[in-house]
Order: structure tokens, then C-alpha cells, then sequence
């Protein structure tokens, strides 16, 4: 897949006087994401000639890599895992990460040019987290080995290790300086809430540099190259968004490193100086799109960022779907129905859990046929997160799989089609934007219906049966280097130092 090559006009102040001049950063790769929920950043090579992103596929957090010169991705893990904490050698030869699964728990390498994957750090009963490959092939890591927690060094080839700080309780992300002698890392203070400290690795000295940040789905610091500095993304106490941030050592102001209204995922200093920040570009809409196919038509104003879950009224006059607001919290990954006077609009019963006889996994995304005889829903296994379509009777049963697919987060539900023969569903192989399809339910053919650079999810029919409403949603994240003189702009005078 080809990334979009995007210039982002900043302005920057000349430091000879008070001249505009207006810079440009540059896009090193661009990446649908398919998450819809959890979004992890892209992360540069030292060199920024590859962009490594993490992304969920098949129910396994993948690997993807893009080559900058050419634009090319390439989705290069094939195998189920849980890889998180990914990060690059120092020489940028290979991708670092951690696979959290319990029979392949550890420290893992990946060569981009192969797609190999080695273990390099087997913690045996401990679990370990935040790693970092040091250039003579040392990896320190946190430790957690019951109810101790340390940061540790894991010599090349061995599994033995030695303690570097003993006592690491509420750690997250740390990194040792350039020079070796110092470590950077987050003092969790509760939730996604932690302060940002240095500690001496001889002494056990401890600095802090700044407090109460708030961080996304995966915390992070860098150094700089000549270790006057760290780098984070994160959210202050005033802020909405994420943003990237250069924490100075010498005890001068944080120092924002803006870029519009995104999220900032990862800030990462490069080799030559330069800064690159992981952006978070995301918005959903409601489409139009005839069942016969074609690309979606935005039926939401132009201003809307988060319109999603289209359901029809039953004249066809009128739309209505979601927007905003967090995911459920605490899935019970089952399907229920609830009996609705139709006079007052309010259930006339409990929720009703419906039994499926012989199904392991989350059940999700219940629709009622046009009889309302069947249901049908989306089934995700518990043992490898592929997911099945389902149908089954409304007062349960036994489900019958009608079809399954590789990405194991469809964000939607299946859609009856009108006389109830097939079934609209959304879906992609774990790379590019989800597509609708319809499946024949006698005979397990499929088509595609939606086309287009878009995603196209939660479709539903109207009531005639020939138009079907679709939520579009454009979703990506982008590594971006600041202009030249564009980075430790904008100094945030609110943060709170200690």
C-alpha cells in the first residue's frame, strides 16, 4: 500500500528577528489503522528510513513496515501474537517489541528485510515490559516477578540478569541516557496519570522534571541524542488532546511540540537531529450507498468528527446513530433482547440473555431478521480472535456459522438483508480500510459491496431494502518530522514542575 505524501504548512519565527517564515514537515509514512478503539503510534528508525506501526489483525497486534523512499508497506508478522512496546535497535537493523502471550512471553526481535522473528530475552515465570536493545546487544527491561518489580539488564544470548534498580515499583517507560548513567522513566501516580523523573543508575538519586501527565494506550520517553533532553507525548492538566513534549534537564519549561488538533501518539528524536512526531488523524461519518454498490455519499455535515452505528427508522424518512463517547466498558461478550411497549417507547421486561448452545467466544452486533424469527451476530473465538457470522434462532439455540474472516474487529453488526437471504457485514484482511460485503446465507457466496479509499462499517438496510446506510470513517496515523525551528515551540507556562 502506498502512503499519501501530506505537507503540514507551519509557521515558525526567524530567530534573527521577528520575519514569518513558513515551514513545511514532512510525512515519513502514512498507515490505515483498523483499530477502532486502541490506536498505537508509528515509531521511525533512527535513520527514518522505516516506519515500524503496530495495528490489531486476526485478533494479534501485527507488524507493519514501511519503507520512506518508496512509500511501500509491508505487513510482515503472520503468526498470532501480542506484540506491544515496539521500538527499534540503535543501528535500526531490527524491530524490538515484547510478545505478551504466556508460551512465547518475552523479548522479540523482527528483521524487516526477512520478516524473522527471534527470541532474544526469555524471562521465564517473570513477566517483563518496556525493553530496550542497547548497541552492544544488552536489553534492560522492567521486571515484574510477583510483587516485586525491578529494572534489569539482560546480557547478550543469556537469560541471566542483573538488577539495576532494585526497587521499580509503578514504573513505566524506562530509558537509559546516551551516556549510560542515568535512566528517565514515569512514576505512575494512579490510572493513566504518572510524573516524568530521572534517577542516577549509581546513586539512585532521584529527579523529578515534571508532574501529572496524562498518557494514551502507550506510554513512552526518548532522550535526546546528546542527552539534554526527553521526549514524550502526553497529556498536561489542561489539555484535551495528547500533544509531544521536550522536557529539558537543565530545569527550564516543558516545551510543547504542537501539531493542529491531533492526538500525538509518540514523539521520537532522530539520529540527525531532527524530531518526528506518531499523529492520530480519525473521523467517522455516516454514508449513503446503494445495495447494488458504489462509494458512500457523506450524509453528516462536514464539521461532524464521530458519527457512527447508522439504524433506519422504520418509515426510511430518518437516520440516527451514535457519536462520540468512549467504548462499553467491561464487554460481557454475549447477545440479549429486551421486550419495548410500542405505546410509551420503555422495555416492558428484563434483558434477556440469549442462550447460544455450544458457542465459545464473544457474541456481538445482534440483528433481528426481517421476521424477527433469527438473529444474526458476529461470534469472536476466544482461541485465535477470527470472526464468525452467526445466525440463530431469536429464542436461542445452537448458532450456525454462515461465514468467517481474518480481522478479528468488525466494529459493526451483520445487516439482514430485506427479504432476509443475505447478509451485509463489514470486514478487511487486516490491512487497508474495512469494506461492506454481502453473503448469501443458502450457499456462503460473497461479494463486495462498498468501494473506495474510505472504510465503510455498521451497515444498514432501509426498509425497502435498496439503499444501505454505512458509517465512514477515515482513520490513519502518521509520522511526521517538525520543520526545521519548529520544535520546543510554544512553551506550555502551566505545566507543573517540582
Amino acid at each position: 500500500m502506498s502512503r499519501c505524501l501530506l505537507a503540514v504548512p507551519l509557521v515558525a519565527v526567524s530567530a534573527c528577528g521577528n520575519q514569518a517564515e513558513e515551514l513545511s514537515d514532512v510525512v515519513l509514512a502514512r498507515h490505515v489503522h483498523t483499530d477502532l478503539y486502541d490506536a498505537y503510534p508509528g515509531i521511525p528508525s533512527p535513520a527514518a528510513d522505516r516506519v515500524v506501526f503496530a495495528d490489531f489483525a486476526a485478533g494479534a497486534r501485527s507488524l507493519t513496515v514501511y519503507d520512506v523512499a518508496t512509500g511501500v508497506g509491508r505487513l510482515l508478522t503472520t503468526t498470532p501474537a501480542e506484540r506491544f512496546r515496539v521500538t527499534w535497535s540503535p543501528d535500526g537493523s531490527r524491530v524490538v517489541y515484547v510478545d505478551r502471550r504466556a508460551e512465547h512471553h518475552g523479548v522479540w526481535t523482527l528483521d524487516p528485510a526477512t520478516g524473522q522473528e527471534s527470541r532474544i530475552v526469555d524471562p521465564g515465570d517473570a513477566r517483563v515490559d518496556h525493553p530496550r536493545l542497547l548497541p552492544d546487544g544488552t536489553v534492560t527491561a522492567l521486571r515484574h516477578a510477583g510483587d516485586d518489580t525491578a529494572w534489569v539488564a539482560y546480557a547478550p544470548g543469556l537469560d541471566d540478569t542483573t538488577v539495576l534498580v532494585e526497587s521499580a515499583e509503578g514504573w513505566a517507560a524506562p530509558v537509559r541516557s546516551p551516556d549510560g548513567r542515568s535512566v528517565a522513566f514515569l512514576q505512575v501516580a494512579g490510572g493513566y496519570r504518572a510524573d516524568l523523573a530521572v534517577s542516577e543508575i549509581a546513586t539512585g538519586e532521584t529527579r523529578p522534571l515534571a508532574a501529572d501527565f496524562r498518557f494514551g494506550w502507550d506510554s513512552r520517553v526518548e532522550w535526546s541524542p546528546t542527552g539534554d533532553a526527553l521526549y514524550l507525548a502526553a497529556a498536561g492538566p489542561d489539555d484535551s488532546l495528547l500533544v509531544g513534549w521536550r522536557v529539558p534537564l537543565d530545569g527550564s519549561p516543558a516545551e510543547r511540540l504542537t501539531h493542529d488538533d491531533h492526538d500525538v501518539l509518540a514523539v521520537t528524536p532522530l539520529a540527525d537531529g531532527r524530531v518526528a512526531l506518531s499523529v492520530y488523524h480519525t473521523r467517522t461519518a455516516v454514508g449513503l450507498v446503494p445495495v447494488t454498490g458504489g462509494e458512500p455519499t457523506d450524509a453528516t455535515t462536514s464539521g461532524s468528527t464521530s458519527a457512527f452505528l447508522p439504524s433506519w427508522r422504520p418509515d426510511g424518512g430518518a437516520l440516527a446513530f451514535s457519536s462520540h463517547g468512549p467504548p462499553s466498558e467491561g464487554n460481557p461478550g454475549s447477545v440479549y433482547t429486551v421486550a419495548v411497549d410500542p405505546a410509551t417507547g420503555l422495555a416492558a421486561a428484563d434483558p434477556f440473555r440469549v442462550p447460544l448452545e455450544g458457542f465459545q467466544g464473544y457474541a456481538m452486533g445482534a440483528r433481528f431478521s426481517p421476521d424477527g424469527e433469527r438473529l444474526a451476530f458476529y461470534g469472536r473465538s476466544f482461541e485465535d480472535g477470527r470472526v464468525t457470522v452467526y445466525t440463530v434462532p431469536a429464542a436461542g439455540g445452537t448458532p450456525t456459522a454462515v461465514l468467517s474472516f481474518v480481522n478479528g474487529e468488525p466494529y459493526s453488526a451483520p445487516e439482514w438483508s430485506a427479504d432476509g437471504a443475505a447478509l451485509f457485514y463489514s470486514r478487511n484482511d487486516g490491512f487497508g480500510p474495512f469494506q461492506v460485503w454481502r453473503v448469501d446465507i443458502s450457499t456462503g457466496a460473497t461479494e463486495q459491496v462498498t468501494t473506495g479509499v474510505l472504510g465503510a462499517l455498521q451497515p444498514s438496510v432501509s426498509p425497502d431494502g435498496r439503499t444501505l446506510a454505512v458509517t465512514m470513517r477515515n482513520a490513519a496515523i502518521e509520522v511526521v518530522v517538525l520543520a526545521a525551528g519548529s520544535a520546543g515551540a510554544n512553551p506550555d507556562p502551566n505545566q507543573e514542575r517540582r
